[in-house]
């Protein structure tokens, strides 16, 4: 197996409107000015993630928009996970050898960007009816079990929209920039008790592209290319206890990525993270899965500053989820493309001193996994969970 790295990025802002194709181009044009010495003629393939309302040949339209189309492109669609399951496809497909020179899209578009609550995504599952949103229900759900085995409070919860959103309004590329108040997110709109909108992240338009290749030649592409150390995915167990259900995946991801990026690798060689905070609570777990600090301790661990821009360990410094919002075939890209930029010393008023070694984590459920969590099965068992290492050495 060849190592990867990343020789090209681009994205575009994160909001309201804007077309899917137009979006991916702009991204993918942008990738390829970010690269040196690069013909696009070079790039042999394509892994275009797409969300679930998009076109089945969203991929190749993307192409078209960048006047790439005489190349083949695959059409990759695995829920939240749409734009890391591309990536991680990319990455095989470079190490094995395979293609020298491949492209990574994601994009999506949504006309009212808003909570999750104003989204009809449950037409493309076979969900059970109940009378409030599906995913918030799963995750308050989560949020009430962590509350009353660990002690963990509103207020903790609360911390992580606060973090984040202060953390969006130093990210040109953000949906929200406004700072909010841990009192704000408190008595922002409760969705489902105890999930406020402000624990919630939107939905969004907008892009991301990346150029991968052998990390042997890549210095002649970029001289800041990022190689791609850990790569590792996983799915949930069926029959778990509900609570330790949400850990298991996320915590086999992160041993098996940690084994790959160099020998002995410990959590305090990561100097900056992005992890999956689609909703407050699962931010916390994150780090608890992630052994960023004891299983149950993550609302402490905020607390404490560890996770913010000046802390211990730097987590979703441009904001995550929460800031930027959901953009279905773009957001795990998103956290890439973060990573890129403080591994490069690009991240402007964000950036996190002499940063080596960066992870991503996200994970999300679709099919039994999405309906399981809401009747107490557990989260993952039709879910997928990603935690990649990155780094400039």
């Amino acid at each position: 197996m060849r190592d990867v790295s990343i020789i090209g990025i681009g994205r575009t802002d994160f909001g309201m409107g804007g077309n899917f194709i137009d979006l991916a181009g702009k991204a993918i044009k942008k990738a390829l000015k970010d690269t040196e010495n690069l013909d696009k003629e070079e790039i042999e393939l394509a892994y275009c993630a797409r969300s679930f309302n998009m076109p089945m040949n969203a991929g190749q339209m993307m192409l078209d928009e960048a006047e790439m189309l005489s190349i083949g492109a695959f059409n990759v669609e695995n829920g939240f996970t749409t734009g890391a399951t591309a990536l991680k496809d990319a990455y095989y497909d470079v190490a094995a050898g395979i293609n020298d020179m491949v492209l990574v899209a994601g994009s999506a578009e949504m006309d009212e960007p808003g909570s999750l609550i104003t989204h009809s995504a449950g037409q493309a599952w076979d969900v059970r009816e109940v009378s409030y949103p599906p995913y918030e229900a799963m995750f308050a759900k989560l949020a009430k079990a962590h509350m009353e085995k660990y002690g963990t409070t509103r207020e903790q919860l609360a911390a992580v929209g606060v973090k984040n959103r202060n953390n969006g309004s130093l990210n040109p590329h953000a949906f929200l920039k406004e700072k909010v108040t841990e009192e704000e997110v408190l008595n922002s709109k409760m969705i489902v008790d105890p999930l406020t909108e402000y624990m919630c992240s939107p939905l969004v338009s907008g892009a991301v592209a990346f150029i991968l290749c052998p990390t042997q030649v890549a210095s002649y592409y970029n001289d800041q290319p990022i190689r791609i150390a850990g790569c590792a995915m996983t799915s949930g167990k069926p029959g778990m206890e509900f609570l330790e259900s949400a850990y298991d995946p996320i915590t086999r991801a992160a041993m098996e990525s940690y084994g790959m990026a160099k020998p002995f690798f410990r959590v305090k060689d990561i100097d900056v993270a992005q992890v999956y905070d689609l909703f407050s609570i699962r931010e916390l777990v994150a780090y608890e899965a992630l052994g960023f600090c004891k299983k149950g301790e993550g609302g402490k661990w905020i607390k404490e500053g560890l996770p913010m821009l000046d802390g211990e360990l730097p987590v979703n410094t441009d904001g995550g989820l929460m800031a930027n919002g959901l953009s279905l075939g773009g957001s795990t890209l998103a956290q890439v493309y973060e990573l890129v930029l403080q591994l490069r010393g690009k991240a402007g008023d964000r950036q996190v001193p002499d940063a080596k070694w960066a992870l991503q984590e996200c994970g999300g459920s679709g099919g039994s996994g999405f309906c399981g969590g809401i009747g107490g099965i557990g989260f993952g068992t039709g879910g997928s969970y990603f935690v990649n290492i990155f780094t400039n050495e």
